[in-house]
């Protein structure tokens, strides 16, 4: 992608963006596993971002390219990555994330033409049917 925007996070650059990422509290009554550290997270997505590789890609210092696609796109809705990019990078982030938002784009068919298999809207997969014995 850019050769200007540094897949590397510092110290300084967390610090003025970090307060935008307080929306993840931890909850006593909430079960489950613990929430990644949202830095580490945002490392992730900045290193995806930056050198333009697949998900499945990352190095093992991030957590799991799951976890960090996952929380990509709830940021990327919420508008809190076009916000921190545009903090870090300035107008050249702003550019990268509307080269992203052009990418994730919804597939869909041309006119006229029949999916092959039923596929939820929300959905990127053919349904699954129930097994019928007879």
């Amino acid at each position: 992608m850019s050769s200007r925007i540094s897949p590397e996070l510092t110290d300084a650059q967390w610090r003025s963006i970090e307060p935008m990422f307080h929306e993840i509290r931890v909850d006593p009554r909430r079960r489950g596993r613990p929430a990644h550290n949202p830095r580490l997270v945002f490392a992730g997505i900045l290193w995806v971002l930056a050198t333009g590789s697949v998900w499945s890609k990352m190095p093992e210092c991030y957590p799991d390219f799951r976890t960090c696609h996952r929380r990509f796109k709830v940021w990327f809705e919420a508008g809190l990555v076009h916000r921190a990019m545009e903090r870090l990078h300035g107008e050249e982030g702003l550019l990268l994330c509307e080269a992203i938002s052009a990418r994730m784009r919804p597939w869909s068919a041309p006119v006229g033409r029949r999916p092959r298999f039923p596929v939820a809207s929300t959905l990127r997969w053919p349904l699954v049917r129930p097994f019928v014995e007879r």
